[in-house]
């Protein structure tokens, strides 16, 4: 009969090691890991909001990610990143040295100059398009497949949610457009941008405030940054512009942004300014819905005031299609 009391050894009591040994090696991880992986997390750090959370994680981050570039602790991260396609977005480009188109003349004559012939596509070989920028450009490229269903055309989409020409630090498009070029030899693009550029920008002089002339002189620097990126042979690019919203801080600013595009676009004759104010804003104010045509209304907009809906895209490359059928001999 099994005693029931007759229990199997107690096991070796294990050596307990004391808290505050245990909290030590835990924030000596803590450190290491931080060392290791301080690009990332210095580039976190760049990527927020102005403001005083901004520049203290900075004032913490920067300091880290010297230490880290001067002991090469962040070299592990930085290999493993390149072998995955992970790697931190390129630093933005001083645009200081950026040479602007001088504000465009009313009435000025210009130079008459002889349009380029540009080749027949055929469906073998469709003409390569390529739509970028931010968000408001998510229905730009769906809109223009079904405008252009059946040509020869092939549309390749490559716009990026809250980003835009302000804040470079957190998504440099200059870079991304030679990226996309390389990529694929797009032979037209449609880009927009401002959304999200209703915001100071830092520049290598300093931070400069939304609205002001400065801040205008800049946004149209990095206006030009991106079409000098996108500038190729027989190349021609469409900007759309930015649509009036129901955000009174992208209002206050969109008159300067439409500026900067149009003067800098007047001065290549290979791009074009494609205005979406008659589109959507035919009366010249916000409009969430607009005649149909037959009688009725047709809805235009997101419920966020600031994003077309598939309709408003219909419309706003309504133009675009025009121009495209012409000057790329899509019949």
């Amino acid at each position: 009969m099994t005693d029931e009391h007759n229990f199997p050894p107690e096991p070796e009591e294990r050596e307990r090691v004391p808290a505050g040994q245990a909290i030590m090696v835990i924030l000596v991880a803590l450190v290491v890991g931080f060392f290791l992986n301080a690009d990332r997390i210095d580039n976190t750090a760049h990527t927020q909001p102005f403001g005083w959370q901004r520049s203290w994680a900075l004032h913490i981050t920067g300091p880290i990610k010297a230490i880290s570039d001067a002991t090469r602790l962040n070299r592990p991260r930085k290999l493993i990143a390149e072998r995955t396609g992970n790697k931190l977005p390129p630093p933005p480009s001083d645009a200081r040295t950026v040479v602007t188109a001088p504000p465009t003349i009313p009435n000025a004559t210009t130079t008459t100059t002889t349009p380029p012939s540009y080749r027949t596509p055929t469906p073998t070989d469709p003409v390569r398009v390529l739509v970028a920028g931010d968000s408001l450009m998510g229905w730009i490229g769906p809109a223009l497949t079904q405008g252009l269903d059946g040509k020869p055309i092939k549309i390749t989409e490559d716009w990026k949610i809250s980003t835009g020409l302000a804040r470079p630090d957190s998504f440099n498009w200059p870079a991304r457009i030679r990226e996309d070029m390389a990529a694929y030899n797009p032979e037209v693009i449609v880009v927009g941008f401002g959304g999200n550029d209703a915001q100071d920008m830092t520049t290598d002089d300093g931070r400069v405030s939304v609205g002001s002339p400065e801040w205008a002189a800049e946004y149209q620097r990095r206006v030009a940054q991106v079409l000098n990126a996108a500038k190729g042979p027989n190349r021609t690019v469409y900007w759309i512009g930015l649509p009036k919203t129901a955000r009174g801080d992208i209002e206050q600013a969109a008159p300067g942004m439409a500026r900067a595009a149009r003067t800098e676009i007047a001065a290549r004759p290979w791009a074009h300014y494609i205005d979406t104010l008659p589109a959507l804003s035919p009366d010249g104010v916000y409009a969430a819905y607009l005649p149909d045509g037959s009688g009725g209304q047709v809805k235009v907009r997101e419920d966020d005031g600031v994003h077309p809906n598939i309709a408003g895209a219909r419309r706003i490359v309504a133009p675009l299609i025009i121009g495209l059928t012409a000057e790329r001999k899509l019949g």
